[in-house]
Parts: C-alpha cells; structure tokens; sequence
C-alpha cells in the first residue's frame, strides 16, 4: 500500500527510503539464491542428463543460463554474471552472502567485491585472508543512523571506498603482481585522442597518478588566478583552455603562480618506504598505488619529509595558533590524520578542500583537535541551520543532520604493516631515525651522480675508441 509521503515528516520521509533500500537488498539477494538453488540442482542431474544423451546436454551453468534469461526478460550475459556473483560470494565471502541476505548490503555493492576480486585471486588461502579483512572493512562502515527499531545497521561506505579497500587489499595480497601490473601501465602510457560528434574532441594523456595530480593542481590554481584577475570564463573552462595553450606552444601568459605548489600527500608505512616491505601507500582521498610507485614519490628528489610527533600513549602532539586560518604543521598534522573529507560519503582528498572547525572559531581553538578538512557543499552543509557536531564520551564525532539523523565521522583506516620483518632488535629515537633516512636518500643520489659519471666517462672512452 503507498504510503501518504505529503503528511510524513522530513526524518520519517528519508528513513522509510533506508526500509525501502533494505527491502530491495533482500529482495536481490533472494534472486541470487534462487539462481544458485537452480545451479545446484542442475549440477546433480547433469551425470543423468549426460548419460541419456551426451550430445545435447548443456551444462549446469548454460541450462540456468537458458531457462532464466527468457523467463525474467534478462540478457543471458546478464543472468550469466549475476550467477557468477552469487557463487562466487557463497563460496569464498560467506559473511557477505550474509550481509546481503539480511538486507545490509546491496546487490551492486557485493557484486564490485566479487567483480573487483573473482578476476584477480584463485587461491583458498589468500581469498580467506581477504575475506576476512573486507569483513572488517564493512563492520567498520555499518550505520545505524536511521533509528528505525528492527532496521539493522547499514553498510555506509561508498563504492569508491569499497573499491579503495580492495585494490589496497590485492595489492598488500599480490605484491609482486601490482607491480608488474604498475610497470606494464607505465610501459603502454600514451596519449589518445578521440573525435566528438559535437565539433569537439579530447585528448587524454595517461601518467603515474602522483603526475597527474599534480599537473591538476597546476591547472587548477593557475586557471583561479586567471579568474581573481577578471577573465569570465569558468575555472573548467580555464583549465582545459590553458592546458590546450600549453600543448601547443601558446604558454605566453599562462600563470605558474610560485605560492601554489602543488601537493601530493601520501600516507605509507614506513617498512614499505624502508624496502622492507611491499605494502601499498594510499594517496589523500583513498586512490591506493603500489609500493614501487609510493617507494618514487618518497624518494623523488623534491618529496618532503613530515614527522608527525607522538606522546607516550602514541597520541599525535597538539599543535595551535590564535589566527582562523591554521598554520602549515597544524594542517599538515590535519590532512595525515583524515586524507579526506571529514563526511562519511565524500572523497574528495584533503589537500584539496576547505579546512573546517569543529567548534566554530574563535570559540574552538585552530588546533588539530578540532580541525578537519571539508568539501565545500560538506563545509556548507555542517554551518547550516539544524546541523551539528557532537562528541560523545569516548571521543568519537557524531554529525546531526537538519533531518534529525547522526551519522558517525571517524578518520579513514590508515596503511599500516603489521609486523616487522625478522631483522636484529635495534633502539634507535625518532631524530636517529630521520637521519638515517636522510643519509640513505644522500646515498641514493650519491650512488646516482658516480653512475652518471661512469656513464659519460664510458661515452667518452668509446668515442676515443671510435676516433
């Protein structure tokens, strides 16, 4: 029976639709069920089915395939990648065959875990592991903040997060494999370009993501200078104009302004930095790169260094200022802890967005503690009337929304490696530490200045030779 939506409440209005999704989730879970309960009953007659006749018995899967796709008006390629899904969760993700079946996670949502995973891992042991950490992943994102009484906790994380998470995941699983992977990519980089039936084209250049984003960046601030000094055109318009004139050769006039050097924010463990582990490093807003990328960027010639200081109980030390706008450490600090923007659902990195505080300033200090990095709809959204965050007693945030619900805000989950490798037990303090990275950094480019030198010293020798 439809429901009177006119005399229903703003909080009521939206959470009836959570019911709604929830009951949609069940319902595509239950043709997933159906259609491995009709798989397996085709795969214990089909020894039957051959012996009577060899010739034309199809199998389990091609009969499910055929009897289905007319019946439920679906494509059979359709039919065959929803089967595929189903058995390939049942088997190997029990605990998301299970969130699926109560309604707490979407048919799309499931099958990005299976379509992101199935293609890529074949071993028992390494899906367990997986497994096991994208069940946590997906613990870590239900929410509650329907209210609805009988309405379990939802999972709340976007796809765009879930397939973060894989690729992080597949990446620390096959070390070995992303990086052939990475290399491959970076050997069949190209520019193409593609003719549009509108008197328009595009032109796309592939890159290592860092390169990318910081040619973005440059794009970016040069096309809002262009803005602060009058010109009418929009920044997407602007970027693409300056990045055209650039290409070919009418740079005269574009800015390069020196204050907005772009930055590229890395969150690695340390291990992965020091070569003795493979572990990925994720990028501010969630994009995962492997561990021979991330290993470059640090070592990159103009990288930078941040050491984030630690009290005894492994808390990062406040830093402060009495101004509205916070200092370069203090949002350094900010950006390492959240990478992205503060709202659940929102990716947008944190070197790219709005700093907001907490508790409006000057009443809440421009600290750490109550800084995090905003989109700016999110920045807007958080100061209107009706909305506000709250602290609850063990120190988490909770966001109320004008429509009377809260949503959980937490810190992205940072890489981290698990354990050590087995080296000799070594103290050593934070300074020494920093110092014996600088000094392996000096050698590096040490190493490559004597090689550069071997090099022309080789050229010259075999010109003489020549001679």
């Amino acid at each position: 029976m439809e429901a009177d939506l006119e005399h229903v409440d703003d909080h009521d209005l939206l959470a009836g639709g959570v019911a709604d999704g929830m009951a949609e989730s069940r319902a595509g879970w239950q043709r997933w069920a159906r259609l491995v309960e009709f798989h397996r009953r085709r795969e214990v007659d089909c020894r039957l089915r051959h012996e009577i006749s060899p010739s034309f018995t199809l199998t389990p899967r091609a009969q499910t395939v055929s009897e289905v796709s007319a019946l439920w008006g679906l494509s059979e390629s359709r039919v065959r990648h929803e089967l595929n899904v189903a058995l390939f969760l049942e088997q190997h993700f029990p605990q998301v065959w299970e969130l699926c079946r109560n309604g707490q996670l979407d048919c799309y949502r499931a099958g990005v875990i299976a379509d992101n995973v199935r293609h890529s891992l074949d071993d028992p042991v390494l899906l367990h592991t997986l497994a096991r950490r994208v069940q946590t992943f997906l613990e870590r994102h239900l929410s509650d903040a329907h209210g609805l009484p009988g309405v379990p906790p939802l999972v709340a994380c976007t796809p765009k997060q879930l397939r973060n998470k894989l690729t992080y995941e597949l990446n620390r699983l096959r070390a070995a494999h992303s990086e052939a992977m990475h290399r491959k990519a970076v050997a069949d980089r190209r520019v193409r370009r593609v003719s549009l039936p509108d008197g328009m084209a595009q032109l796309t250049v592939s890159a290592t993501v860092d390169r990318v984003r910081l040619a973005d960046h440059r794009l970016t601030h040069a096309a809002r200078q262009r803005r602060r000094e009058g010109d009418p055109r929009t920044v997407t318009q602007l970027k693409s104009d300056l990045a055209i004139d650039l290409l070919i050769g009418c740079e005269e006039g574009v800015p390069t302004p020196s204050y907005a050097r772009p930055i590229v924010n890395l969150t690695v463990p340390v291990q992965t930095v020091m070569g003795l582990a493979d572990d990925p490093g994720v990028l501010a807003g969630g994009t995962v790169v492997p561990a021979g990328l991330a290993r470059a960027i640090a070592s990159h010639p103009d990288a930078t260094w941040h050491r984030m200081l630690t009290d005894p109980a492994g808390r990062m030390v406040e830093l402060s200022t009495t101004s509205y706008r916070p200092t370069a450490p203090i949002w350094r600090h900010v950006v390492a802890e959240w990478s992205s923007c503060f709202e659940p659902a929102c990716d947008a990195p944190a070197t790219e967005v709005e700093h907001d505080h907490r508790v409006p300033w000057p009443r809440g200090a421009t600290a750490p503690g109550n800084l995090w990095p905003a989109c700016k709809r999110g920045h807007t959204a958080k100061h209107a009337p009706g909305s506000a965050v709250e602290q609850a007693a063990n120190g988490s945030f909770v966001l109320r929304t004008a429509a009377g619900f809260a949503h959980a805000v937490a810190p992205p989950a940072k890489p981290v490696y698990e354990r050590w490798p087995d080296v000799p037990e070594v103290q050593f303090s934070a300074t020494e530490f920093l110092e014996v990275l600088h000094e392996v950094q000096d050698r590096r480019d040490r190493v490559i200045a004597e090689g550069r030198e071997l090099q022309w010293e080789h050229d010259i020798l075999l010109q003489g030779i020549a001679g």
